[in-house]
């Protein structure tokens, strides 16, 4: 099938609006292969989740990388922050902790940042629990790096938290 058959078939297809066959458009134009296009064109992502995806190849992401954000329950601001950690080199069990629809996107910020600012998997997972927002996860970020913490419960944390402590 040829680019101008695809973009025409997507079009008939009744089911993307303008600014999505728009991400298509640019994907051909960006010089992305029909393979990498076919997994974005879905009526279920709006064309800011599309464009995610499609920076994701751009960026030079594999397939497996951006298949870690490739889901509608993702919205653009939590495919971004998923993309980025990628693209500052974190792995993908990394990102994985991270790359939960429950997670909002400030809260995968804090917890990507906890990656780039060295602390470990085990210490990420101290403060990667939904029942704190970004900021609380910010508060327990910093007191785990610059205490150089490496074993703590939950309970602990919780505990500092609602003295003020973190």
């Amino acid at each position: 099938m040829t680019t101008n058959d695809f973009i025409r078939k997507c079009k008939n297809s009744g089911t993307l609006d303008y600014f999505q066959m728009e991400q298509i458009r640019y994907g051909f134009k960006m010089g992305l292969s029909m393979e990498q296009i076919e997994l974005y064109v879905n009526p279920e992502f709006n064309c800011c989740q599309m464009s995610e995806i499609r920076q994701g190849f751009e960026d030079g992401l594999s397939m497996k990388q951006v298949k870690v954000y490739l889901d509608p329950k993702f919205n653009d601001n939590q495919m971004f922050q998923i993309r980025y950690g990628f693209h500052n080199g974190l792995t993908i069990n990394q990102v994985k902790v991270y790359a939960r629809s429950e997670f909002d996107a400030d809260q995968m910020f804090e917890i990507r940042n906890g990656f780039e600012d060295g602390l470990t998997i085990k210490q990420v997972k101290f403060y990667a629990k939904p029942k704190f927002n970004g900021w609380q996860m910010c508060q327990i970020r910093e007191f785990i790096k610059e205490n150089n913490i490496t074993d703590m419960s939950i309970k602990t944390i919780e505990f500092l938290i609602g003295l003020n402590c973190i």
